[in-house]
């Protein structure tokens, strides 16, 4: 009898060894690439939506609303270039250094791609460096610049911080007291990002201060250069001359005329406040220029004094100071950086608010004195005297005032931005000149060159303190704290060690 096999009949021979590696290889490879593809996907996801916090106690790191406004508003791209060298420096520096390289991630994440930052250091990169230099008329490193189009402008690292050398000088390093970074890089920004430069004109003609000169006595070179650094454009103006002053002046300087105006420039200047002109005045004492008389109908009064205090004694003779020194501010968009910065005023004479009547009109302008000398200083209306000393019958008493803003307010009723007339009087055009530019004067005098240009948010941002923890031991406190790490420790792990063992033996 013959037997035929059903060839229909499944085939139940079990799997080979290989067949199942193959199943199993296949399976985890499966499982692999399933996790990457999750993982990417997760990456993705989170790069782009993500949550940021600043954990700081006092918010170091967080930016103002009005940083992150401006960058995210950005049109055109701005190349930052921040050319420090980044070894062999002293230790604030590096911290500044490293606050620096933060902020600048902060304003990368709200400037999304406008903002294109590089780094140069001009101990490696000789040649990227000597470009820098030619190419922004750099005369040091340790400046951050920011540039688009035909504009830049550099911010240098001592005009990031406010150091406190008191330390220095017992042989530590100084200490930072505030990173004022985040102002100065939103101050850079709006610089060079806006569409039309402002102009700035000096009057000429009266003897004033020039900005085309580099005497360092009377010049007024380097406060032009600060000027030009902030994408302002400083011409020369004639007004007896042209006849009639620049249509389009943001704002017009007239720094320490000693020649007295005619009537005509007087007509003329006096048009230009009340059509919302903008005037930067700074006379010098003992001088007429004629101003004075107009000044006082806008509200602000020029002393005929001399600022003066008492400096000592040498050789039996009293010594007079007449180097103003103004600490006192006025809340002012002005002043409101320069708490607990000195500014000098040499040689200068008070300029006050006119005490108004009460039933003065409500659309007077607000005048405000916007910093003071101590109580030490008094106006010297005799300077000319061989022994000056304060008299109460003739002589202006301190602490006294040194500069005014003037400013009208908008009328009543009225929604639209029409603009409003705006002066600064300072009572002194030395403390500018290439001789006294330093510290607080070239603060003060900048801070109302931006306010008279309606640039407020180039002095609005106020610099961050860094946190400073310490923690304070005795001697005994240290001892326990160092017996507790060199030998409580290691004995509590080998007590934990030695139970682990005696449990595995039982």
């Amino acid at each position: 009898m013959a037997v035929t096999s059903d060839s229909s009949q499944p085939d139940n021979k079990p799997p080979t060894l290989r067949h199942r590696r193959l199943v199993v290889g296949a399976n985890v490879l499966v499982q692999i690439l399933a996790v990457l593809a999750v993982a990417v996907m997760v990456n993705w996801l989170t790069s782009r939506h993500y949550l940021r916090f600043d954990w700081t106690k006092a918010g170091y790191y967080k930016l103002s609303e009005k940083t992150k406004q401006l960058v995210g508003s950005l049109k055109e791209p701005v190349d930052v270039v921040v050319f420090l060298p980044e070894s062999g420096r002293q230790e604030y520096i590096q911290k500044v250094l490293d606050d620096v390289r933060n902020l600048l991630k902060e304003f990368q994440f709200y400037g999304k791609d406008k903002l294109r930052v590089e780094y140069v250091d001009p101990q490696r990169d000789l040649a990227r460096a000597q470009q820098l230099v030619t190419q922004y008329n750099l005369d040091s490193p340790d400046v951050v610049i920011f540039a688009t189009g035909n504009h830049h402008k550099y911010v240098r690292l001592d005009e990031m911080v406010d150091l406190d050398r008191g330390q220095g000088e017992m042989g530590e390093e100084p200490r930072v007291k505030a990173f004022k970074g985040e102002g100065m890089f939103l101050a850079a920004i709006q610089t060079v990002t806006e569409e039309a430069s402002p102009k700035v004109y000096f009057l000429t003609g009266h003897g004033e201060r020039n900005p085309e000169d580099f005497d360092q006595a009377n010049g007024y070179s380097e406060i032009a250069r600060y000027i030009k650094r902030d994408n302002i454009t400083v011409e020369k103006w004639n007004l007896q001359e042209k006849q009639a002053l620049p249509t389009d002046a943001g704002a017009i300087v007239i720094a320490g005329p000693r020649k007295a105006f005619s009537q005509m420039e007087l007509d003329a200047l006096e048009q230009c406040l009340k059509n919302k002109g903008r005037l930067f005045i700074m006379l010098d004492p003992r001088r007429q220029s004629g101003l004075e008389t107009f000044l006082h109908r806008w509200g602000v009064q020029v002393d005929d004094d001399l600022a003066i205090s008492k400096a000592g004694v040498l050789l039996g003779t009293e010594l007079l100071n007449v180097n103003a020194v103004g600490a006192n501010y006025a809340a002012h968009p002005i002043t409101a950086k320069l708490a607990d910065t000195n500014t000098e005023f040499p040689y200068a004479r008070s300029v006050r608010r006119v005490r108004q009547p009460e039933s003065g009109t409500a659309d007077q302008p607000r005048v405000t004195e916007l910093v003071r000398a101590g109580a030490e200083y008094w106006g010297e209306t005799n300077p000319d005297a061989e022994h000056a000393s304060f008299n109460p019958a003739t002589d202006i008493a301190g602490p006294l005032p040194l500069a005014v803003a003037v400013e009208t307010s908008k009328p009543q009723g009225v929604d639209v931005d029409i603009g409003v007339t705006r002066m600064v009087v300072v009572g002194t055009s030395r403390f500018v000149d290439n001789s006294d530019l330093a510290g607080g004067n070239l603060d003060f005098f900048m801070n109302s060159l931006n306010w008279l240009l309606q640039r407020e948010q180039l002095v609005a941002v106020s610099p961050k303190t860094p946190e400073e923890f310490r923690l304070d031991m005795s001697p005994r406190q240290q001892m326990a704290v160092y017996i507790l790490v060199m030998g409580g420790m290691p004995l509590a792990v080998a007590i934990v060690g030695l139970m682990v063992w005696l449990g595995r033996r039982k």
